[in-house]
């Protein structure tokens, strides 16, 4: 399972002795591997760049070029080697630009000092500013300056979901006449459901929300959806979150939870026996197969290549035999998952951290 955009990413610092990660490498790493990775394999001796890439949902290009340029075209792969398949927890970065002019600065009519380089279509009346750091993300920025992104997108002219924000550059965080100070503070309303709700929330959010979770900084939709019991699927549809969760904010409150629907799953384990002889666990995955003989718990924070990857099958397998939707956005946490089916062989392409 991957993650979302305006959820904070984490800048890395290099030291003459290596690079520092998201997430460390379970062996030794290439140092020319992108700092900001955020889940790994480690490389076996019948792996191959095609079937890495596939297996966790990347392409063949960004696996061998962009994530890890040591491999290359030609996958140069090494037994026992760590290499990147997952960037920043899913989350794509604010569009970055390849200007290198050092910052100056010029005088507008209002007698406000602007730096430059600076983000274009930023609005004149501007009297704060801030430096766009290469991985800054929207929310990152915003929470930083103490207001929102939606803010942050008009003063910049950075469109809907702030998705035109430019890198290395200054933006706009402060215009004349306007209050910029905001808060994280909990503050509760109360709508027409007679459910309290936090603010500041998800816009887009559905109106008959009864339970809340707030996004921490560094948070991804499959841990929110997971320490909450639900699906990535279910925290899309409820905070109108985009496709592939890419809308989700950081540092609001987002619904985990509607009136008439039960999202709590039991953790107790029972088991049932089927026509197939086999017996099968409860809670399960809604969906799985019927010849499923194998079986795996899916923890608080499992992603779906850790559960493939520790059953040696493949995420199109997982996905196949639990009907878990689009890129495995529909697996559910607390459940049992199948992971093996009567008749069937495994193949195991990589192992997951």
């Amino acid at each position: 399972m991957k993650v979302s955009t305006h959820l904070f990413a984490q800048l890395s610092l290099f030291a003459a002795l290596g690079s520092a990660y998201l997430q460390d490498p379970p062996t030794t790493a290439d140092p020319n591997t992108v700092s900001d990775c955020s889940w790994w394999i480690v490389a076996a001796s019948t792996d191959t760049c095609e079937a890495i890439a596939d297996a966790n949902g990347i392409s063949v290009s960004d696996f061998e070029l962009v994530y890890n340029p040591s491999v290359g075209t030609v996958c140069a792969l090494n037994v026992g080697q760590s290499y990147c398949v997952e960037r920043n927890f899913g989350i794509p970065p604010v569009t970055t630009t390849t200007t290198t002019s050092a910052p100056t600065s010029t005088t507008t009519g209002n007698g406000i000092t602007t730096p430059t380089p600076s983000q274009p279509g930023m609005v004149s009346n501007c009297n704060k500013f801030d430096f766009v750091n290469p991985d800054d993300s929207c929310s990152a920025i915003a929470a930083r300056n103490g207001i929102t992104v939606v803010q942050l997108s008009e003063w910049n002219s950075a469109g809907e979901d702030c998705t035109s924000l430019w890198g290395k550059v200054y933006v706009c965080v402060g215009v004349i006449g306007a209050s910029t100070t905001s808060t994280i503070t909990t503050t509760s309303t109360t709508t027409g459901n007679g459910i309290t709700t936090p603010t500041p929330t998800q816009p887009g959010m559905v109106s008959n929300c009864n339970k809340f979770d707030f996004v921490n900084k560094g948070d991804s939709c499959s841990a929110i959806a997971s320490r909450n019991g639900i699906t990535i699927a279910n925290l899309i549809e409820w905070n109108n979150a985009g496709t592939d969760c890419t809308s989700l904010w950081g540092e609001v409150y987002v619904c985990v939870g509607v009136v008439g629907t039960s999202t709590t799953l039991s953790t107790s384990t029972t088991t049932t026996t089927t026509g197939n002889g086999v017996s099968t666990p409860t809670p399960t995955q809604p969906g799985m197969v019927s010849n499923c003989h194998k079986f795996d718990f899916v923890n608080k924070g499992d992603t779906c290549a850790a559960i493939a990857s520790r059953n040696g099958i493949s995420v199109e397998d997982l996905v196949l035999w639990n009907s878990g939707g689009t890129d495995c956005t529909s697996i559910w946490a607390l459940v049992y998952v199948c992971v093996g089916v009567l008749s069937s062989v495994f193949a195991n392409t990589s192992q997951a951290k």
